[in-house]
């Protein structure tokens, strides 16, 4: 059913839990307060890209377009609720590491 934010914005009604008298949370929220710029995690986004191009088995962003067009490279369309569902579930612990 997600947290016990979700539901109250109408996630339990997928699961047809909007009309049980317990509701019992099966998620987590958080929230990040400001930590500064962000330009000291340009470094890491840029890696992060270069890392899922290699994933895609493109070594550019025009390589990745040829790989499109001759229908090595498939793209999926998910929706809004599949990408949610798609999140993390299950977590137990949270451990933060500085970068």
């Amino acid at each position: 059913m997600g947290s016990l934010e979700a539901m109250t914005k109408g996630s339990d009604q997928r699961y047809l839990g909007d009309t049980a008298k317990l509701k019992i949370a099966q998620g987590v929220v958080g929230a990040v307060a400001y930590k500064g710029s962000i330009l000291r995690f340009i470094p890491y986004t840029i890696q992060a890209v270069k890392q899922g191009f290699q994933d895609l088995g493109a070594s550019s962003l025009s390589s990745a377009h040829e790989l499109l067009r001759s229908g090595t490279l498939r793209l999926e369309v998910r929706t809004g609720a599949a990408q949610v569902e798609g999140g993390v579930h299950g977590l137990v612990s949270y451990e933060k590491k500085s970068l």
